[in-house]
């Protein structure tokens, strides 16, 4: 049987995860490293070199590579994406510094916001106007485009949005734009909004097509060197990339609409928890993905990831909803928390002990990294109450200074609140484990879902030092660590089909739909989806549709997106839509009205390939946990307030079937199980730690 391997990356702001999957044997390879800020790849062609020789693999032997990233992302955080300009409607130029005329924070007499990525004087006008439905009011005329395109010249604009009023009904003005712009200007990129959010809500449209154009250039530039370095370090299958839905799509397709990427990264520990919950029989967790800079959660229900259509990017306030540029696209439903293991430690104005959000990054890291930080962290207070293995963080790769942590810690914490340095530590454990279990619950509480039917499913670098803690505090009894917990993220990249997803507005009372309408809509949708697909790699046969549509009552300002059956639809159908809408508001709200109209918003489609199988080794039970034991160490145990020598066990000596008790550390190489006392611990076939922390979590 040929040789066969899967290789996912995922570039964090601290470290970055590689995983390589033989398809033959069913095993997996782990690899973290620190991330290289300047240029990420060169990380990861370090780390596809390093699991390359391990595993001795040749790199033609390589047939698919995801790749996960934040570029997109961190481009418009840090401002550094193409100069752009945007073509509006006359008299909408200001939409995007109007917004929602919102305040994130009402008490905040100094609120500040978001920064529009285009200012002001590049933000062009042409005098045309759409009715709503889309008949014309004010013809577009061509010659205004091509004096447009002049000005574009000479200001040096990099990259056009192009966004009218109405154009998702009636898209000719925008072709008409988008068409000049090329034959005047072929060199400059142009987003279409009908093309890239054709949907109602003209701030949310406009700010979700300004930030496609603003990375449009970056992402290109980004994915040639990419498939260049690939392939130079001998790797033959171009890249697909890792969107924000859950899916991924080949490079080409992504380039035209790289706003899709925006939460490529975090979507990948999302779907990791969902495998592992159908692989396991665990189908509803709480995913807990700890890394160097945030934590993420997630929920997984009945085996499935939750989505959304709306997030934020670049937030003035970084955890405030509210203080971001909006943007219309599907994602992964997740929260982030300013809690990893660089989140850093501090007194505040008050005199009060917190916790990030503000991270140390990869460089220089925590103080114990030895990399010329001084700051003390979460990573430097977990060193020092036990759960980190100075000589073995990352198995090894990387020595820990106890010292240099003392230190941090002592003088920034300790001192100020006249404690001992072990007291500090243990403050800034406890208070950065109640951060994350304050939005678990948020999370779960805004959905109406009830902790206790959940597991908690730890990973990332510091997820399974966390973890057994964090589920302690929302009242979850199970934690699962997964075997290369550390990493595990980008496995989520190996386990997702080829997946895009579309959009049209269409508005309407069920009542007096237009079916033909809505057939054509879903036919050019449904063709959209298979060119790109087919584009992507996957056959004509293996490609499949989900249809939703964003309905409500009539009169509300929000809409629950709600399935809808892949036949032709007609009147008869209405019965069976309103049903759905019903069960989906319910689950939402917990009661709905079955006597008021509906009415329809968006309608939707999400063009998917197979999903890809990845049939792990299971492994047969072969002796207790004596055989794994490293040795014991004092570990502080926050429910006894002191420390006890712990017995440490080797994650990879444990055997399916293994059983123990805690308190114990679990060490992996990229990452620490600390288990506390009292609580039962099985290991399971597949050498996943599966943690009983008793009734209630308690």
């Amino acid at each position: 049987m040929e040789k066969a391997y899967r290789l996912g990356f995922d570039i964090g702001g601290t470290f970055t995860d590689l995983v390589i999957l033989d398809d033959r044997a069913g095993t997996i390879r782990v690899s973290k490293l620190l991330t290289t800020p300047k240029d990420p790849s060169v990380a990861v062609v370090e780390g596809l070199q390093r699991l390359l020789s391990e595993g001795h693999v040749k790199a033609e032997e390589v047939s698919m590579v995801v790749h996960a990233t934040t570029l997109a992302t961190n481009a418009i955080i840090e401002r550094k994406g193409a100069r752009t300009a945007l073509i509006s409607t006359a008299g909408f130029r200001d939409v995007l510094q109007l917004a929602r005329e919102q305040r994130y924070d009402p008490y905040d007499f100094f609120l500040e916001l978001p920064s529009p990525l285009v200012p002001r004087h590049l933000r062009l006008e042409v005098k045309e106007r759409l009715r709503t439905g889309g008949e014309v009011l004010t013809p577009l005329d061509p010659e205004e485009v091509r004096a447009l395109a002049v000005k574009l010249r000479e200001e040096g604009i990099e990259s056009v949005a192009v966004c009218l009023l109405h154009c998702f009904d009636n898209p000719s003005h925008e072709e008409t734009v988008g068409r000049i712009l090329a034959e005047e200007t072929p060199e400059l990129p142009v987003s279409l909004s009908n093309k890239v959010c054709p949907e109602i809500r003209e701030y949310e449209r406009t700010s979700t097509t300004v930030a496609n154009a603003y990375v449009r250039p970056l992402v290109a530039r980004y994915l040639k060197k990419l498939e260049a370095e690939f392939k130079e370090a001998g790797v033959r299958r171009s890249p697909y990339i890792m969107l924000s839905n859950g899916g991924m799509m080949g490079v080409g397709p992504v380039q035209e609409i790289p706003v899709r990427l925006i939460e490529s990264g975090p979507a990948a520990g999302a779907l990791a928890t969902a495998f592992y919950g159908r692989l396991t029989g665990n189908r509803n967790l709480v995913g807990l993905d700890m890394g160097g800079t945030t934590a993420k959660v997630s929920l997984v229900d009945d085996g499935k990831v939750q989505t959304g259509t709306d997030i934020e990017v670049a937030r003035v306030a970084r955890f405030k909803k509210g203080s971001g540029l909006p943007l219309k696209t599907l994602c992964v439903e997740l929260i982030e928390i300013g809690a990893g293991g660089g989140s850093i430690a501090r007194i505040d104005e008050l005199g009060l002990l917190k916790v990030g959000p503000t991270s140390s990054g990869a460089d220089p890291g925590p103080a114990c990294y030895g990399r010329g930080g001084d700051e003390p962290t979460v990573t430097d207070a977990d060193l020092l109450l036990g759960y980190l293995d100075p000589g073995y963080f990352v198995g090894g790769n990387m020595k820990l200074d106890k010292d240099a942590a003392t230190k941090a810690v002592g003088e920034k914490i300790a001192k100020p609140l006249s404690f001992d340095v072990t007291t500090a530590a243990a403050g800034v454990f406890e208070i950065v484990n109640e951060n994350m279990a304050a939005a678990a619950r948020i999370h779960m509480v805004e959905r109406g879902e009830d902790p206790r039917k959940y597991s908690v499913f730890a990973f990332g670098g510091a997820g399974p030092v966390h973890g057994c803690y964090v589920a302690k505090k929302i009242g979850v009894s199970r934690v699962i660590v997964p075997f290369g917990a550390g990493a595990l993220s980008a496995l989520g990249l190996l386990v997702t089909p080829v997946a895009m997803d579309f959009v049209y507005s269409y508005s309407s009372p069920l009542a007096s739909l237009d079916w033909d309408r809505l057939s054509g809509l879903y036919d050019r949708m449904e063709a959209e989806g298979r060119a790109a697909l087919l584009e992507s790699g996957v056959r004509p046969e293996d490609i499949r549709f989900e249809r939703s549509a964003d309905l409500r009552y009539v009169g509300q300002g929000f809409e629950v997106t709600t399935p809808v059956p892949g036949r032709k639809l007609s009147a008869a159908d209405v019965e069976e839509i309103q049903s759905a809408f019903y069960q989906a508001y319910e689950k939402l709200y917990g009661r709905s009205s079955r006597d008021m109209p509906m009415e329809s918003v968006n309608w939707r489609v999400l063009a998917t390939g197979p999903t890809p199988k990845v049939d792990l080794k299971s492994a047969d039970g072969a002796g207790g946990a004596a055989g794994a034991l490293k040795g014991k160490r004092p570990v502080y145990l926050p429910e006894k307030r002191e420390y006890l020598d712990c017995p440490v066990y080797d994650h990879y000596r444990l055997h399916a079937g293994a059983t123990f008790e805690g308190p114990a550390i679990v060490e992996q190489r990229e990452s620490t199980a600390v288990i506390p006392s009292g609580s039962k611990v099985t290991v399971d076939r597949y050498l996943d730690l599966l943690i009983d922390l008793g009734e209630g979590g308690g």
